[in-house]
């Protein structure tokens, strides 16, 4: 007999993401990490929902919520509100310069929900900006920061699982869209 059990998490229970991402702890536990929307998805999102039918709007789309399911189901609601998706699209753009919700998007996708994780992506994002790097230069990059390689490998490995980077085969880049957003929070 084979016993599940599913945990939903969210960066409040960090003490528990450590344990699973380091595996400093032996544990048959096995993290799945919901990942952000590309534009593959997305298109099926939006098939599903039938919103942003168009090539332009679907890439707009992917753009300026960079897949993150809060912004996609926002741009949800004000599809619903509004009924004009070019209007939606541009009420969007505005996270880009408002630094109200540019903080309010930041501080939802969690990486200042531990003051190493903001530390980390500091770090990152004075090392890289917009830059590739693979998952090691990022915790070199991260240790020299904090002096700490363990901690490092830590706020790496959680920045990845809340979804801080783009990836490319084993290339990372800092997310575009959250990017900008710290920027502005500053």
């Amino acid at each position: 007999m084979t016993r599940a059990v599913v945990l939903v998490t969210d960066p409040a229970q960090l003490a528990l993401w450590r344990t699973l991402l380091t595996g400093e702890e032996l544990t048959s536990a096995a993290p799945v990490v919901l990942r952000r929307h590309d534009r593959r998805s997305l298109r099926g999102w939006a098939q599903r929902v039938e919103m942003f039918h168009t090539e332009d709007r679907l890439d707009r789309l992917h753009d300026l919520t960079g897949g993150w399911p809060l912004l996609v189901g926002r741009a949800h609601r004000l599809h619903g509100e509004l009924g004009d998706p070019d209007e939606v699209l541009r009420r969007l753009a505005g996270l880009r310069t408002n630094p109200a919700e540019a903080r309010a998007f930041a501080e939802a996708t969690g990486v200042y929900a531990n003051p190493l994780l903001a530390v980390g992506y500091r770090a990152l994002d004075d090392e890289f900006a917009e830059g590739p790097f693979d998952l090691e230069s990022a915790v070199t990059a991260v240790a020299v920061r904090i002096e700490d390689e363990d901690e490092a490998r830590w706020i790496a490995n959680c920045l990845d699982t809340l979804q801080a980077f783009d990836r490319e085969d084993t290339q990372l880049r800092l997310e575009p869209l959250l990017r900008q957003c710290v920027a502005l929070r500053v």
